[in-house]
């Protein structure tokens, strides 16, 4: 005879099968449409052609991911949906099981019916694998990947789910929850990147937001990956959560109280860690929010109490399970208090964050530019070793530590960054970001971009072999399809030798000039791989030997490739820069203004060109009507660069 517990234990995998097996086959559906069927349709259509497929992501991801986010955690709220609802939790909890074992059949029953039509799929691609000739756009390893990743992130926001179910007594705040668990270290540490600019002069947010901030949370990081594959240290961690929530979840059901189903958070201490959590969360996004709109401290303050109120009221709402909440004013008043002590801590600097900068004996080379993507999309950032270079940019360093309050001061539009990577010799890192005027340290930035050692590191050409230089292309700035090719070895040779000289002998003064340069150079070697450089307004040596060469019509724009132009006060103009402009929109504006200058003189049309820059901020503005095709080009004279032509006219 069959025992009692054997037959509740079939009695329960009936139940659980009845009750959620249709998100299984949902499940299999969504995947069925998304990956083989689509398969099948782009690889026998005309289409095939075009498929360049890296993994099984390729194919409607969207729809995957969509199903990989929510599938799991559909089935966590339906499967332990008896948590939730008192007498179906009483029935359950007076069989003749443990609660272990109860847990471990509901927990593993879901894993399975997670696994299982993942698994059917990946069956189903293995079978069209050689009929359908898939070999051209996938391997077999990319099937595997593809099991593995989807099972993985599958198993991991099924428990995690599981996990919150087993700590809260509402389905709805289960769901919730779960989402919340997932995205909040790296929402959290998002949230803190970019306050602490704020508080610690100098923190780098940038540098912060893209060291793999997205590995801290397994829906980002499942959203990326058909673009960006996973490491395996993240890997490895994502399957221990898998082990670890499967665990903790198990000991948390086995110390749940029974009666606090329909409660949100079923054990009392989670409650403030709930509620202060997310008061502190609301309140860095408000003062994120109004700290960068309207960049002073009164909104940034304003912010905070904003969003501290808002988030604290949200949370009540949620505990209490009604909008008509009691206020507790103590409690706001202790979280008010540790805030602002916490700010007190900032203002004094405790960890001696904004005053550190390493000794010349601990650096092993630093990284100096004016960009963070300069450092994180190069593929090989420059770094500067000779002690020269490192003590002056340690000095400048040190100075603008020093006039922190002046520099805070003069931040608007035109303000520069001036990032720091210090790369020590025990192996750690330094890094830095600032916004100054870098007129105000100009004696540092010319001694630094003067030297060799910063000039070669940061311009390509001398890391070029010129035996393999197959070719140089320079393409004049300007809306035109003129260019001129250089293939001759000899050439070939003569030019990167006076393009290296002129690199050489630039002041830092030519390198800052904001007059756009008159073309981009572009090295191609026999590797295929290429360099690129700016024919900047101050090389006339190697513009002398374009004209020797007769190629000088073909590498820049001149006057004899623009019918005329029109120079006018931008005061004068009616730019909506909120919507956006046309250029030809522009130019028949500049047309019909009759304070204009046209200009057709053949001089001042090489004046105007020499002198103008694509940044349209200057106070003049010309628009140039191309010959060849009518093509406009708009541009502005600022600064020195103003023609005495046009200041002149409008003076």
């Amino acid at each position: 005879m069959q025992s009692k517990i054997f037959l509740v234990n079939k009695e329960i995998r009936k139940t659980i099968m009845r009750s959620i097996g249709w998100v299984a086959i949902v499940h299999f559906l969504g995947l069925i449409f998304a990956v083989p069927l689509e398969i099948l349709m782009t690889t026998t259509g005309e289409q095939r052609q075009y498929i360049r497929a890296e993994s099984l992501f390729y194919f409607h991801f969207e729809i995957q991911a969509v199903l990989n986010i929510g599938i799991p955690v559909i089935l966590a709220v339906f499967l332990f949906r008896y948590l939730q609802v008192k007498p179906y939790s009483d029935f359950m909890h007076s069989l003749p099981i443990k609660r272990d074992r109860l847990f471990h059949q509901y927990a593993l029953t879901g894993m399975i019916l997670l696994i299982l039509p993942v698994l059917l799929i990946a069956i189903i691609i293995s079978a069209l694998y050689i009929p359908l000739n898939l070999s051209e756009f996938i391997t077999w390893a990319d099937i595997f990947k593809w099991l593995g990743i989807t099972i993985m992130f599958n198993l991991l926001v099924f428990l995690a789910g599981v996990f919150t179910g087993m700590i809260s007594g509402i389905s709805a705040v289960q769901g919730i929850l779960t989402y919340i668990f997932l995205l909040l270290p790296m929402g959290l540490l998002v949230l803190l990147a970019y306050n602490l600019p704020f508080y610690l002069y100098g923190f780098a947010d940038r540098y912060v937001m893209e060291s793999k901030v997205e590995s801290f949370s397994p829906l980002v990081a499942l959203s990326q990956v058909d673009y960006r594959p996973l490491g395996a240290i993240e890997i490895i961690v994502y399957c221990l959560l898998i082990f670890i929530l499967y665990g903790v979840s198990l000991w948390v059901y086995k110390n749940r109280r029974l009666e606090a189903v329909t409660q949100s958070l079923v054990f009392p201490l989670l409650k403030p860690i709930f509620k202060y959590g997310m008061t502190f969360c609301t309140m860095l996004l408000g003062g994120l929010y109004f700290g960068i709109m309207e960049g002073n401290t009164t909104w940034l303050i304003a912010g905070y109490v904003i969003g501290a109120i808002l988030g604290y009221f949200v949370a009540e709402m949620v505990l209490q399970k009604s909008w008509r909440i009691i206020i507790h004013i103590k409690e706001l008043i202790i979280y008010a208090g540790a805030m602002a002590l916490l700010v007190l801590l900032f203002q004094f600097d405790f960890t001696q964050f904004e005053k550190k900068v390493p000794n010349l004996s601990e650096v092993e080379r630093i990284h100096l530019s004016e960009n963070y993507f300069m450092y994180n999309d190069a593929n090989d950032p420059f770094f500067l070793t000779s002690a020269e270079n490192m003590d002056l940019i340690r000095r400048l360093h040190k100075e603008i530590v020093a006039n922190k309050n002046q520099n805070k001061n003069r931040v608007n539009d035109s303000s520069d960054h001036a990032f720091f990577v210090y790369e020590l010799k025990n192996g750690k890192k330094l890094v830095r970001d600032y916004m100054i005027d870098k007129k105000e340290y100009a004696h540092f930035y010319k001694l630094i971009h003067e030297s060799e050692e910063y000039k070669r590191v940061t311009n390509g050409i001398f890391k070029v072999n010129e035996e393999q230089i197959e070719k140089i292309s320079i393409h004049p700035y300007g809306p035109t399809q003129k260019k001129a090719v250089i293939v001759d070895p000899k050439d070939l040779k003569e030019a990167i030798a006076v393009l290296k000289d002129e690199i050489n002998t630039a002041t830092y003064e030519e390198t800052i000039d904001n007059r756009d340069p008159h073309a981009f150079i572009e090295i191609m070697q026999k590797n295929d791989k290429t360099v690129g450089l700016e024919w900047r307004i101050s090389y006339k040596k190697f513009e002398e030997w374009l004209d020797k060469k007769g190629l000088l019509e073909q590498a820049k724009v001149t006057a004899a490739d623009i019918s005329y132009a029109y120079i006018v006060d931008t005061n004068d103009l009616q730019i909506n820069y909120a919507q956006g402009y046309s250029y030809e929109e522009l130019f028949e504006q500049m047309s019909k203004i009759g304070r204009s200058i046209k200009v057709t003189d053949k001089n001042r049309l090489e004046e105007s060109l020499l002198n103008a820059s694509g940044f349209h901020d200057g106070p003049y503005m010309i628009g140039y009507y191309y010959k060849a095709d009518g093509s406009i080009d708009i541009k502005s004279f600022s600064g020195e660069h103003i023609p005495d032509f046009v200041q002149q006219y409008f003076n």
